[in-house]
């Protein structure tokens, strides 16, 4: 009979995953807090890794503006997968008598002094770092922007775990860094995120793992998040038509406070069930949105540098976002205009004739803070900013 770390490995694959790695909790010991897989499983032992990959032609339209649903319907359908793959190994691991947790794979972070919930929070620590087990099991290793980088697929992966009382043996690590330092990560993200010179050292697996020094990470949420999607230069975006009309504040304490505010006032926050209060939930839930505006330093990240200086170049020249009639996300022309809106940001509406190009309908699709701007649009209660030109 194949041995428990064959059967699990040749599960995962069978489900749907593209890369999969075991490690032994040990491995994680001089990881970050994060790492510590007991947090969730006291009597862990082992971590199954598993990945699956993002279709990079998908990924490459999504960067340079030319289609939006098709990424964010992409990312939904593959975290579904990594979810009933992590189930398949935690259903396998009890019938062999073992313990075992599915981890959550994102919003699901450890509790903060002083936050009431997540829109106190500054910090946002996983409950178990998913991108520390990858390089613990051998996937790969941590690229300058601080994502999991694989030798045949870059940082165009998402992740999953499953924690194990079960005593497994370890997988070799990944010897070769797949990151050359080419550093487009800190050049595509809009917020300024990533340092592009000064660094910082992880030990993860009793090696140092080498990635950008960074901001708060208040500052990637509010990027990320999109209610900052407009680069320094002013010349393109991430897919957040969303504007702050000033520069982030360098100190943290004050970009904490930005952070909080816009969170406070953004429709989705005050929505009692959401994505953050069941993230799994609400991937399976049919009528859910997978609203994502960037991941541009994962996104531009494809195995080849010459693929990711391309990547680069496109994000460059793709323009910025706005916000169409229907809710989608569509790249600016002429015809967009800025207005302010309630929420602590203003809006790029593109007014223009419809092109039509797929449709998000009323009931799947807006996220809440769209729904409610392109109410008070249609109903003639935002005021312009200005009638220029936003392409």
């Amino acid at each position: 009979m194949p041995h428990l770390e064959d059967r699990i490995k040749d599960l995962a694959r069978r489900a749907g995953s593209d890369i999969v790695g075991i490690t032994a909790v040990e491995r994680l010991a001089d990881a970050p807090p994060s790492g510590d897989a007991a947090y969730l499983l006291p009597s862990a032992r082992s971590v199954v890794a598993f990945a699956v990959a993002l279709d990079p032609l998908i990924t490459e339209a999504y960067l340079g503006k030319r289609e939006w649903i098709r990424h964010c319907r992409e990312r939904k359908e593959v975290v579904q997968r990594l979810y009933r793959i992590g189930d398949e190994v935690a259903e396998f691991l009890e019938s062999e008598g073992f313990e075992a947790v599915n981890v959550d794979i994102n919003n699901n972070y450890r509790p903060e002094e002083g936050a009431a919930d997540v829109t106190e929070m500054t910090e946002f620590h996983p409950e178990f770092s998913l991108r520390y087990a990858g390089v613990a099991a051998g996937l790969g290793r941590l690229g300058w922007s601080g994502n999991l980088m694989t030798p045949d697929h870059g940082a165009l992966v998402e992740l999953g775990s499953v924690i194990t009382s079960a005593p497994l043996e370890s997988d070799p690590l990944l010897e070769e860094s797949p990151c050359d330092r080419c550093k487009m990560c800190s050049l595509v993200c809009p917020v300024g995120m990533i340092d592009s010179k000064a660094s910082v050292e992880l030990r993860i697996a009793g090696r140092i793992e080498t990635i950008a020094r960074k901001r708060s990470n208040t500052c990637c949420w509010i990027g990320c998040t999109g209610y900052e999607g407009l680069h320094a230069s002013g010349r393109w975006s991430n897919w957040s038509p969303y504007r702050l009309g000033a520069p982030l504040p360098e100190d943290d304490e004050e970009l904490n406070g930005l952070c909080i505010a816009l969170q406070k006032a953004d429709p989705q926050m005050q929505i009692e069930d959401n994505s953050f209060d069941d993230f799994r939930r609400a991937v399976f839930d049919p009528d859910w949105f997978y609203m994502t505006v960037c991941g541009y330093c994962r996104g531009v990240c494809s195995p080849r540098r010459s693929e990711r200086i391309a990547n680069r170049r496109s994000i460059a020249s793709s323009g910025q976002a706005a916000l169409a009639a229907d809710g989608r996300h569509v790249a600016a022309s002429e015809d967009s205009v800025e207005f302010e809106t309630p929420f602590g940001v203003s809006a790029l509406i593109a007014e223009g004739p419809e092109d039509g190009a797929d449709r998000l309908s009323e009931s799947a699709g807006r996220s809440p803070m769209d729904a409610e701007v392109l109410r008070l649009y249609h109903s003639g209660r935002l005021d312009r900013i200005d009638s220029g030109s936003k392409d």
